[in-house]
């Protein structure tokens, strides 16, 4: 069936992949009316009980301890012990830690209800969980032990942070055999895998995590005669924060960049004329769904029914057989602004010649479409090395057709975020304005002398080395590399 595993690492990548999963419920037919536009194999899980099938997302989510919120991992699968007839038939003292409360929303869904979109807020939607409609298999639901939800600080000891890269390889290994299992107990229930995401934010410790989870993926089932055909893609998700820790970003970068067959690092857009007033580029909510559209593009091609289109070819049409030029740096959320109909049957109202002859005549061209700027390098005059567009049918200069481009924002659980939301589009690019940001990246490094920064990038020379081979890798025809020690 052609299908699809994602890892979440982090809670940012569970509020992106939230949405993501809502649109896949929404695909579900309860009715015998409705048509099946989307196969539901490609990215849930169906198993049959008593007749009835239940869908799970083939999803593996790794988080802080905590960081479910009011999720437990047995929540929807097993009742509720009574906390009180356990602890006085064990002769036990209760302690009860401060769990977060279901919202409204959340409530809606377990009664069976349908829920409304104005019960979500910014405040009580800081978990993703607060929005997420399927539930998930218990095994599916990982927990880093040491840190806590939600700003990553370690139980013992309160200064040290989940923000360094060595900190999420070291904590990798602490889960590497659970979820180990977990991916291949996933891997022997599928008929036929297209790949691998794996989303993950990047200027912290998930950077390191996620480094270290696809090397293992990687090699241990991805690294050998047909296996290597396989699809590992990486989303890299940029944090809002005003200072960041940038050698981890770059590290994370440049390791998920070598590991992966294609990776997408998206940034987060402060505002733009796409966006509403309402948009607030700190709340994880507003983030994870706006991020979630451009996904959802390539996700509704993975799935849809009519014309579907693998991973695998949307990889090749970006990389060309370039396969160390992973890198998508150029990545836009489009909407095509429709002409205004004229309400007046060709007749002029309030007509004023003198305007006319001040003026001019007003142009009859469509005004061009609004943009998001996802990608970590803005539309420039840099030479294009490869390109996919991504819109409904009549696009101009589409590469691949997805007729339901705007359906992730349709979702009662996405936040009113756009000015309009309809007339989607989606644009990938690969082009030569990486260079100038893998420049920056190799002189920070060139830089770098003290021990605790070393402890960051591990062998300075060789990721220099990697950063320039990825250099060459944009570089068309000759460039002068003399600006490589400044």
């Amino acid at each position: 069936m052609h299908e699809v595993i994602t890892f979440s690492n982090s809670q940012s990548s569970g509020h992106l992949l939230a949405q993501l999963y809502n649109v896949q419920a929404s695909h579900l037919v309860y009715s015998n009316g409705r048509k099946t536009v989307h196969s539901n194999n490609v990215f849930l899980s169906p198993t049959s009980v008593n007749g009835r099938t239940k869908y799970y997302p083939r999803a593996i989510n790794v988080e802080f301890s905590g960081g479910y919120g009011f999720l437990g991992k047995h929540e929807y699968h097993e009742k509720k012990a009574d906390a009180v007839q356990l602890a006085e038939a064990y002769g036990a003292v209760l302690q009860r830690a401060p769990k977060p409360e279901k919202n409204e929303y959340q409530k809606c869904l377990d009664a069976c209800h349908k829920p409304e979109r104005s019960m979500l807020t910014k405040e009580n939607t800081l978990c993703w969980t607060s929005y997420s409609k399927l539930v998930y298999r218990p095994s599916s639901l990982a927990e880093l032990p040491d840190f806590q939800s939600p700003e990553g600080t370690h139980k013992n000891f309160a200064r040290l942070r989940f923000d360094e890269f060595q900190i999420g390889e070291n904590e990798y290994q602490k889960v590497q055999k659970d979820i180990g299992d977990v991916l291949r107990a996933n891997l022997e229930a599928l008929d036929n895998i297209q790949g691998v995401n794996f989303v993950s934010e990047l200027d912290n410790a998930w950077g390191g995590f996620t480094s270290e989870l696809m090397t293992d993926v990687k090699d241990e089932y991805f690294n050998n005669g047909a296996n290597n055909k396989h699809c590992l893609w990486a989303y890299g998700l940029y944090s809002p924060r005003a200072t960041k820790n940038l050698l981890t970003e770059i590290r994370s970068f440049v390791e998920l960049a070598r590991t992966a067959t294609l990776f997408l690092p998206l940034v987060v857009p402060e505002t733009c004329s796409l966006l509403s007033v309402s948009y607030d580029h700190t709340s994880p909510w507003h983030r994870g769904a706006l991020q979630s559209v451009l996904v959802n593009s390539l996700w509704g091609l993975n799935s849809q029914l009519e014309l579907p289109v693998r991973m695998a070819a949307i990889e090749a049409e970006l990389v060309k057989g370039f396969d160390c030029r992973t890198i998508v740096n150029e990545i836009e959320l489009l909407q095509e602004k429709k002409p205004e109909k004229n309400d007046f049957f060709g007749l002029v109202q309030d007509v004023n010649i003198l305007d006319f002859y001040q003026t001019g005549p007003k142009s009859s061209k469509i005004p061009a479409s609004e943009k998001a700027q996802l990608g970590v390098n803005q539309s420039c005059s840099a030479k294009q090395l490869s390109s996919v567009v991504i819109g409904p049918q009549g696009t101009e200069n589409c590469t691949f057709t997805n007729n339901y481009m705007q359906e992730a924002a349709e979702q009662d659980s996405f936040p009113e975020i756009f000015v309009q939301a309809a007339n989607f589009g989606a644009s990938l690019k690969q082009t030569t304005a990486m260079r100038q940001k893998l420049k920056d990246y190799r002189k920070v490094i060139s830089r770098v002398r003290l021990p605790r920064q070393m402890e960051v990038i591990r062998d300075k020379d060789e990721l220099i080395e990697e950063i320039s081979m990825l250099i060459e890798e944009y570089t068309v025809g000759y460039s002068d590399e003399s600006d490589l020690d400044e």
